[in-house]
């Protein structure tokens, strides 16, 4: 469990009406995609994130940043009647109600944790098992737009039931607040999670890594072949992303962003956004990147080849033509040599004659008119080369 990380989000351009129909939590809340930020939890920290999220010159709030959302950190003990409070170390007035509201006067929304159980996971802060109508209440009248429900200390009922409680509390206040399901992928929550929230984790905790259990290339694999489980409303979470955080390199972190671009998945960004080098502003706020995160079908992407050199080739359908236009990502998961990466436009169920306009999304360029295929040559390993693909009528 990563603590203190303050959620940045960054909310999808509305659905068309010709977008696919999908069932979902109807809650009022997460009809769009979702993206963000955490780190920090202190009051006045907050408030110079909110600050740092809002500025002009940052150029976040433009390209829909806008939830400011607090972990693990943040919850004091409890009132003589049960209430939540804040940490008074952390937040004096005892309330998030105050940072709420300024975080609301810059446009932007607030989010916070809680945890099924009866203790939180890193902090050992007040849980909220017996108290989810009470909690619901509490967030609910401080102004809180999203909660995170965490699966630590949980009681002995199947992860839906518990999920759908906290659920049902939320929704008795009136208040539009998206919900995100912490359950760790355990009982696969891709399969119950669209009745129940907006957003499920399918993995154990991301980690800064590369190569171990809890590292992006094992995240990256296990949110193949679940595309079909998230659509409007609902979302695979793979987790916070963890870009730049040491020891990740360049090249890891922005092959972490395409993906978690391509799965339309919550892009939750573990980081100081008051003080971001170049190359982490160059991956964060890449505006066709996030385009195609934020793509107004709200479609997943998925692998569609896996090669036996350890090449694979993934793809997600974008507007405004659901079989006329993609995003690809072409990727090298070996640890070490170049490799040649192939898409045919057969995969894609194009003809071998077709001509199509391919464009680099990282470099935004257009690379051209290509026929039948396109070939990424030499892309390094735990690399890929990231781009849209659009066949010419």
């Amino acid at each position: 469990m990563l603590p203190l990380f303050a959620s940045l989000l960054l909310v999808a351009t509305a659905l068309s009406a010709s977008s696919p129909p999908a069932l979902a939590l109807d809650n009022g809340a997460c009809t769009d995609d979702y993206c963000g930020l955490f780190d920090f939890c202190y009051e006045e920290e907050i408030m110079q994130m909110a600050d740092a999220m809002a500025s002009v010159s940052s150029g976040m709030q433009d390209l829909g940043y806008q939830y400011i959302n607090l972990d693990d950190c943040w919850g004091g003990p409890r009132s003589a009647n049960g209430t939540l409070t804040a940490d008074t170390s952390r937040f004096p007035s005892g309330s998030l109600a105050k940072v709420t509201s300024y975080v609301h006067s810059l446009g932007l929304k607030m989010g916070l944790y809680l945890c099924a159980g009866n203790e939180t996971c890193k902090y050992k802060r007040p849980g909220s098992w017996g108290y989810f109508d009470q909690d619901a209440q509490t967030v609910a009248d401080w102004g809180i737009d999203f909660v995170k429900l965490d699966w630590c200390n949980h009681p002995n009922l199947p992860p839906p039931t518990v999920y759908g409680m906290m659920r049902d509390s939320l929704n008795k206040t009136g208040r539009p607040i998206v919900f995100s399901a912490c359950e760790w992928g355990e009982d696969e929550p891709w399969t119950w999670g669209m009745e129940t929230a907006n957003m499920w984790r399918v993995h154990k905790d991301h980690l800064p890594l590369w190569g171990s259990e809890q590292g992006t290339a094992n995240i990256i694999q296990s949110m193949a072949h679940l595309s079909k489980y998230a659509g409007p409303g609902g979302w695979n979470d793979p987790d916070f992303l963890m870009t730049m955080l040491p020891p990740l390199t360049e090249r890891e972190s922005r092959t972490e962003f395409a993906f978690w671009a391509l799965f339309a998945a919550p892009l939750i960004v573990a980081t100081d956004i008051r003080n971001m080098t170049d190359v982490k502003q160059s991956i964060l706020l890449n505006p066709e990147v996030i385009a195609i995160n934020q793509d107004a079908f709200a479609i997943a992407g998925d692998i569609a080849l896996n090669n036996t050199d350890g090449t694979q080739v993934w793809t997600k359908p974008l507007s405004p033509s659901v079989d006329n236009r993609y995003a690809v990502i072409l990727y090298n998961s070996n640890d070490v040599g170049d490799k040649n990466i192939t898409i045919p436009w057969s995969i894609l169920n194009w003809g071998n004659n077709a001509q199509a306009e391919v464009r680099d999304l990282w470099a935004r360029e257009r690379i051209g008119y290509i026929k039948a295929n396109y070939t990424a040559i030499n892309v390094p390993p735990r690399g890929h080369m990231l781009i849209s693909i659009t066949i010419l009528q």
